[in-house]
């Protein structure tokens, strides 16, 4: 008589994004509640790592309602290239049926197109203001690949514009002599000639010359009349500028086929050896124009770092013969000056501000910036070239609320079951070192109604958000009093709560498939034995993996002001800004959200700004440590305060102290108490991000080979998912997170119930190379 079957069980360790994901890619499968089971374990009240988003639920005095503020971890903003995330979300909003005011994804995501650097030039802060057009496209829909090689040739067209712009610029401030411009057309010409009948070019087939130069009447007799071809050739090019090496190597681009399998490597060298042309007259632009405004200061700039990137792919032969990945030994801002970028430009706001992007200073030192080539390129090529409708999405409520509570209730809705208030402890091994035998939990607290679920969220005008605390009413009585006297802190790492028990899973029972979603800088002290299994051959692939991906702390703060934006001294449209002061160098207007949240008439804020970066990392101190995280949290916020002190005049000009220019005139920050000056500080919201699950996960030069894929844990009942596996894009984002969680849940899904997962991946493993 054959046994009836069971049910595998899942096991999901920790509630971020990467392991919610899975959990719906499972779920999703027909007939999911026949095969598997699926438990979510997570410390504390709430879900979402660092997605996470808390509301205040704290009246600020006696007689006035909670402000159920939106508190972030950071600064969330989807890109337009999110298309695995955003259609993901599609699918979670058209399935709920829509509740509250986001009944669709249209109405909780609304695009942004203004990005501003911040460059200083000639000893004062220019603003440089970029408003990428935007396009009929929606990321939950895409419009598929593009080529690495299509990003190329519209570079090419990109600098050959930009170039020109800068030539109006000088034509405008002194128009040229026409002996003078003459005498530079004859130079051109002299050049072109001069590269035309170099012997090495000689050695190219006959076929190469007339593809890039577009004289097809001359095909094949380009040897046997080369001076009136050559004369030919000039009068077909334009002598007035520089760019007319770039106008070769545009009309060789085009001449090519699109799949760069079919190019040959003369084509290539021929391309590079324009663009080292070019690349010799733009340093002398740069010397002698480089100082003359901003205008033409970051034009320059953006076409010398522009050049330096497509010269790299050539000579490192990324474009047909190897991946990105490769590039991942170097540091960008090292690569770029080893194919010809200047030292200023490789410092420049173009630059920095993607550093900042991805928080690329290990130790938090920001005078180190370090970040991987190929993931730099990666990064850079999606969000320009690869966007949908436009460059940003903009979420219009807190980060949880837009994305984390519709995946929750959809979860819930299915069957998945969630364990609220259970640390992970340990993960323990077989006897062989083969298989994880069993995990050793501790459960936090006891509910008042332990055969229930926790229910972790709260209404906010029809939101359905997570409160910044525990809901202590859920609570029993004692447990939940003592919690709040001693003001303790469940998501802590470094907590001295004592907890109320000790739980053990074991396989067979408890789980038969674990799935580990905790981020990396947690894994030492719950996978102790997983490091020491010597008899395991992918031993030393954990270690080496912990050893070289390197975390990172990092700050979020916002506050809150009676003013509007305008009435700031800000002169444009609202603005996401980057590459500004270190360490607090980017920051936003997000006053969208303002609706959302619950402020009384006499307090209501008008304008809500969004500040982020790295901070000197204080490392990982023992868990005894019980006073860390205060003396942590008043670190920076003396930092902030000392920015807000210092460096406010250049971003608000009317927002400022008339005895200090620069510096925020306090009485414009909304708090309820009526504090005076800086004390006005504590009624905003100031965070530094140092457990170690919530450390930012960076993408440093050498780091990128030690990082294990899902299924390459060793431990054949082991998945793993999180921006800080191998998942192809390799950077700390909401995208490369969904794409770990979908290529785990394919893993899954082929080696344990050999089911073909069909949902394709964009972008996974630089596919659209």
């Amino acid at each position: 008589m054959s046994k009836t079957f069971q049910p595998k069980k899942i096991a999901i360790l920790g509630g971020g994004m990467a392991s919610l994901t899975t959990a719906y890619e499972l779920t999703s499968q027909p007939g999911w509640e026949s095969l598997y089971d699926i438990t979510i374990y997570q410390t504390g009240w709430r879900l979402g790592g660092k997605c996470a988003t808390g509301r205040n639920i704290k009246p600020h005095t006696a007689d006035c309602e909670p402000d159920y503020r939106i508190e972030e971890h950071g600064l969330h903003i989807f890109f337009g290239f999110y298309e695995n995330a955003f259609r993901l979300l599609k699918q979670c909003y058209d399935e709920l049926g829509g509740n509250g005011p986001f009944h669709t994804i249209k109405d909780a995501f609304k695009p942004h197109s203004l990005i501003v650097l911040e460059e200083y030039i000639n000893q004062k802060w220019v603003s440089i203001p970029f408003d990428f057009p935007t396009n009929c496209l929606v990321p939950w829909e895409g419009d598929g690949i593009s080529s690495l090689w299509e990003h190329i040739c519209t570079t090419i067209k990109f600098i050959i514009q930009t170039y020109a712009e800068i030539d109006n610029y000088n034509q405008s401030d002194s128009s040229p002599s026409s002996s003078a411009s003459l005498a530079k057309q004859i130079a051109l010409g002299k050049e072109v000639i001069e590269f035309l009948t170099d012997s090495s070019l000689l050695q190219f087939p006959s076929q190469l010359i007339p593809l890039f130069l577009q004289a097809p009447s001359f095909w094949g007799g380009w040897l046997k009349n080369i001076n009136q071809y050559i004369i030919d050739i000039l009068q077909g090019l334009d002598l007035t500028s520089e760019t007319v090496f770039l106008n070769l190597v545009d009309n060789l681009v085009q001449s090519l086929p699109k799949n760069t399998k079919t190019h040959r490597r003369e084509h290539h060298t021929l391309i590079l050896r324009l663009v080292e042309r070019f690349q010799k007259h733009l340093s002398r632009q740069i010397e002698s124009k480089i100082s003359q405004n901003p205008d033409i200061f970051w034009r320059l700039t953006l076409i010398d770092l522009a050049l330096a990137n497509i010269r790299g792919l050539f000579v490192d032969e990324v474009i047909n013969f190897r991946s990105l990945e490769s590039l991942d030994e170097y540091n960008y801002r090292d690569w770029l000056q080893k194919n010809g970028a200047r030292k200023s430009s490789v410092k420049s706001a173009f630059i920095r501000v993607l550093y900042d992007l991805v928080y690329g200073f290990p130790e938090g030192n920001t005078n180190k910036p370090q970040l991987a080539a190929g993931t730099a390129i990666r990064i850079l090529t999606t969000i320009l070239f690869k966007y949908n409708g436009a460059i940003m999405w903009k979420m219009q409520s807190g980060m949880a609320d837009v994305v984390i509570t519709p995946l929750y209730e959809l979860l819930k809705r299915r069957g998945v079951k969630f364990q609220f208030f259970h640390i992970v402890k340990q993960l323990h091994l077989d006897e062989n070192q083969q298989s994880i035998a069993s995990i050793t939990l501790a459960r936090q607290v006891n509910l008042k109604k332990p055969e229930q679920e926790y229910q972790p969220l709260i209404t906010v005008k029809d939101i359905r958000c997570w409160p910044s605390e525990p809901l202590y009413d859920q609570i029993v009585d004692e447990e939940a009093q003592k919690l709040q006297q001693q003001k303790i802190n469940l998501e802590s790492h470094w907590t001295p709560w004592q907890n109320v028990d000790k739980i053990t899973l074991t396989k067979g029972d408890d789980f038969d498939i674990v799935l580990l979603g905790i981020s990396i800088a947690a894994l030492p002290f719950i996978c102790g034995e997983l490091l020491q299994a010597e008899k395991n051959p992918v031993h030393q692939k954990w270690l080496n993996m912990l050893s070289n991906v390197k975390t990172v702390t990092t700050q979020g703060g916002q506050i809150w002001l009676k003013p509007t934006l305008s009435q700031l001294g800000w002169q444009k449209p609202s603005p996401v800004l980057g590459a500004y002061v270190e360490p607090l160098d980017v920051y936003a207007d997000m006053s969208e959200v303002l609706p959302r949240e619950n402020w009384p008439s006499d307090h209501y804020p008008y304008n809500v700004a969004y500040f982020t970066g790295v901070i000197a990392d204080p490392g990982i101190p023992p868990q005894t440590e019980y006073d860390f995280p205060a003396k942590a949290q008043k670190t920076v916020e003396q930092q902030a305060i000392n920015f807000l002190n210092n460096h406010i005049g250049h971003l608000w000009p009317n927002a400022t102290h008339p005895k200090n220019p620069q510096g925020l005139n306090w009485d414009l920050l909304v708090d309820f108490q009526n504090r005076q000056g800086a004390e006005r500080f504590q009624a905003q919201y100031w965070r530094i991000n140092i457990d170690p699950s919530e450390r930012y996960v960076l993408s440093v030069p050498g780091s990128t080979k030690y990082r294990l894929k899902t299924d390459e844990s060793g431990f054949d009942n082991l998945y793993l998912t999180g921006d800080w596996i191998n998942n192809g894009y390799n950077s700390g984002c909401v995208e490369a997170t969904v794409m770990s969680a979908m290529q785990a849940t394919r893993a899954i899904l082929q080696q344990c119930f050999h089911i073909n997962y069909t949902k394709k991946i964009i972008g996974e493993w630089d596919s659209w190379l």
